[in-house]
This record gives C-alpha cells, sequence and structure tokens, in this order.
C-alpha cells in the first residue's frame, strides 16, 4: 500500500464523503489514525460517546464523528450518520492500493488455449490452466492456480496460494485471502459394504460480484449443478460452505462457521463465529446467528438466534438465565422433601404419595 503525498483539507474530505464539518473546515489533514495513536496532522474517529474525552484529549487535528457531541472537544469535526463507512473510504483515500504493471511475468505458466486479458496481472509462480478466462485488471499472486475452463471476471484479486478448481465461476471485483481453495470436491461418500465409494463431484462454483473470501477457507463444489455465494457477500478466514449449498446477497459469515451440503441461506443475514448449520436446511432473509449457534431445522423467519440446537435469542437467554439458578433450586427443592418427610415419614421423593391409594 502507499501513502497519499498530499494534505487535503477537512472541506475536501467532506466533499468526498457527502459529510459535513462542523468547524475549520481549512485544517489539513495528512492521515488518519486511532484516537491512541493519532498525532498533529492526523484525523481520528470515534464510536462512541465514551471516547469523546480521549478524543479531546489527543492531539489529532480533527475527529470523525456521527453527530454534534453533547460537549465541545474544541476541534473540527467531521460529521455522518454512518462514520464506519466514512472510515472504511478514507483509509482507501489515504492508502492507495499500488497499481500493478499489466502482463504475464516471467516464471507463471499459462496454457495454450487460456485467455488472459492485456491488462490482467500474472506473477510469478501462478498457473493458469487451458480453457481459463482472465478478465480485465484480475491481479493473480504467486502460487495461485485457476483450473480448466474457469472464469474470472474484471479487477478480482487472488492472493499468494489460492486455488480455483476446473469449471468455477468468479464474478467482478472477487477478492480471495491467502490459502483460499474454491471448487475442492464436496464430503460426499456412499456406504458399500465395510467401507465408503467417494461420490464424484462434478458440479462448480459460482461467486458473484464483489464477494471476499478470508484466508483459508473453503467452498465446495457441487455434486451436480453449482453451490453459489451471492453477490456482495463477505466469508471471513476459516470458513466451510459445503457442496449444493446456495448462499444469498450480502451476507456475512464470520470465522470458524461451517455449513452442511446443499443448505440454503438468505439475503442480508449473520453469522457469528462458530456457527454450525446441518445440511438441506433453509434459512430465510434477514436471519442473524449469534456465536456458537448450532442451526438443525429450518429458521423461515427474520430474527436473532443462539443456541444448540439454535432458538430464538430471547427464549434461549432465558432457558441460559434458568439454567444458571438450577443449583439454587435444587437445594430448595431437598429441603423441602426434608421438610415433607417430616411432617409425612411415608413420603419418599421416588413415591411421593408414600404407597397411599
Amino acid at each position: 500500500m502507499k501513502t497519499r503525498k498530499t494534505q487535503p483539507t477537512l472541506q475536501d474530505l467532506a466533499d468526498h464523503l457527502g459529510a459535513s464539518v462542523h468547524g475549520d473546515g481549512r485544517v489539513r489533514i495528512k492521515s488518519i489514525a486511532p484516537i491512541q495513536a493519532a498525532g498533529e496532522g492526523d484525523l481520528t474517529f470515534v464510536t462512541g460517546a465514551k471516547y469523546l474525552p480521549a478524543a479531546a484529549a489527543s492531539p489529532a487535528a480533527a475527529v470523525l464523528i456521527d453527530q454534534t457531541p453533547p460537549v465541545d472537544i474544541h476541534k473540527p469535526l467531521l460529521i455522518h450518520p454512518n462514520p464506519y463507512a466514512c472510515l472504511a473510504r478514507l483509509i482507501g483515500y489515504f492508502h492507495p492500493p499500488t497499481q500493478a504493471r499489466p502482463g504475464i511475468r516471467r516464471g507463471a505458466w499459462v496454457e495454450k488455449g487460456a485467455r488472459v486479458h492485456k491488462s490482467a496481472v500474472v506473477y510469478p509462480g501462478a498457473s493458469v490452466r487451458a480453457g481459463a478466462k482472465i478478465g480485465a485488471r484480475t491481479v493473480l499472486h504467486p502460487g495461485t492456480y485457476v483450473g480448466e475452463n474457469s472464469v474470472l471476471g474484471e479487477d478480482c484479486l487472488l492472493y499468494p496460494n489460492v486455488v480455483v478448481r476446473e469449471d468455477c465461476v468468479l464474478g467482478n471485483r472477487v477478492i480471495l485471502q491467502p490459502g483460499v481453495v474454491i471448487g475442492s470436491d464436496g464430503f460426499g461418500f456412499a456406504k458399500e459394504g465395510e467401507g465408503y465409494l467417494k461420490i464424484p463431484q462434478v458440479g462448480n462454483v459460482v461467486l458473484e460480484d464483489d464477494v471476499e473470501i478470508g484466508a483459508g477457507s473453503a467452498v465446495d463444489r457441487a455434486v451436480l449443478g453449482t453451490t453459489k455465494i451471492g453477490k456482495g457477500t463477505k466469508l471471513d478466514n476459516l470458513v466451510h460452505i459445503g457442496h449444493n449449498c446456495v448462499v444469498g446477497k450480502h451476507t456475512v459469515i464470520a470465522g470458524q462457521s461451517g455449513m452442511a451440503g446443499s443448505t440454503q441461506v438468505g439475503d442480508h443475514c449473520a453469522f457469528g463465529g462458530q456457527v454450525g448449520v446441518a445440511g438441506h436446511l433453509k434459512i430465510g432473509d434477514h436471519v442473524t446467528l449469534a456465536t456458537r449457534a448450532g442451526v438443525m431445522e429450518n429458521i423461515p423467519e427474520a430474527g436473532v438466534y443462539w443456541g444448540a440446537p439454535s432458538a430464538p435469542m430471547k427464549e434461549e437467554m432465558k432457558n441460559v438465565a434458568a439454567y444458571r439458578n438450577l443449583p439454587s433450586l435444587v437445594r430448595r427443592v431437598r429441603h423441602l422433601e426434608k421438610a415433607l418427610k417430616r411432617l409425612d415419614p411415608s413420603f419418599t421423593k421416588d413415591d411421593p404419595e408414600g404407597g397411599k391409594p
């Protein structure tokens, strides 16, 4: 990543973001930094009222915030209702990506019959098999492998040691972090005698536009047909998507989560870390699964779910609270049993009627 050489004014940044300025918009901004590291000339940011005192004490030149604070922090403010999205844009603004020189580098292996756009970049050690197609401005870092007849769209970025196996399709602006495997064989075996017979996995994987997949994740190819990840969906590191799954648009899945084969997930869903989803299920739109949820049945309705097996979050929190009260409840029951025994010697906990008709 390179660093921007010019220093825009705060008003320049506001115009770039569609934000407003409270205070002196002429102040020059050299970079953006968190509160604890911000220095003179930096723009810092706050995501809650508890950080306002630290922002006021910081030597930063200005502060990015969602609204005018209740107290004066004695600095110019860059105000936008979504400062987190502004932060993402500003990091890219101050640290624009390095533009690689187009072309196939010496040491890259591109088979005859592969089509690589003249503006694409193929670094040494990358492999492109026959029939594959690499779109404009797409970058293949060292160690990447693109299998036969796979298609990569425009402006894709494949970091080192990414594997895209045969017949898979990537849309535009897809980002695959190091070690991602697209189109690996799914977990398909048929019981035969005392062993297992491998079921050939002859389908493919389709990643739509603007999908990003984190390091070490795997999306298995379909047995037949297509495993699909919808437009704008983001997978964290170490996520596993089983064969024939369909994940909708603009869904986010945090690390160490996985779903078994043929599960369908809707649009705008959010999975916390270590979520597990059984196979052949349907999860509707706008479903949030909290960390370590275990999904064993369909979830058709939007909402927040937690637990294993998963249940609506509010219900499961009540269950957890009740469970934590279980030791004291057991003590109370034992106390009541002793009291009943004193009142009625024939009472036993195994036979509360005392053997009476």
